[in-house]
């Protein structure tokens, strides 16, 4: 799966998901304009055949214009947990834009 990576999310969480052979992750700063807004955002990761990862919950709103991963950091769901539950979601979906889930939330 391909994710990118909002700016709200931890960094630990992002250098899991760099780490893990299976998924591939860019951060909103290194794709986009830092001043994009989560529309701008939502387009570019459909366009592009990304995920959203992020702990802002707006992004379920825009969840028809791209996929979308949220979770809660405030959680503090262990580093390993996220991209587990990113593979099996990745798993249970034929249309990676029509992902709307929360992570880790029983998917480890």
């Amino acid at each position: 799966m391909r994710l990118l990576c909002d700016q709200n999310v931890a960094r630990r969480y992002i250098d899991a998901c760099l780490e893990a052979p299976d998924l591939r992750a860019v951060t909103i700063a290194d794709a986009l304009d830092p001043r994009a807004t989560d529309p701008d955002i939502a387009a570019y990761a459909r366009e592009n055949g990304y995920v959203v990862l992020t702990a802002d919950d707006d992004f379920f709103e825009l969840s028809k214009r791209c996929g979308c991963l949220c979770f809660h950091q405030l959680d503090q769901p262990r580093v390993g947990d996220v991209p587990t539950a990113i593979r099996r979601i990745d798993d249970a979906y034929d249309d990676r834009a029509e992902i709307v889930e929360v992570v880790p939330n029983g998917r480890v």
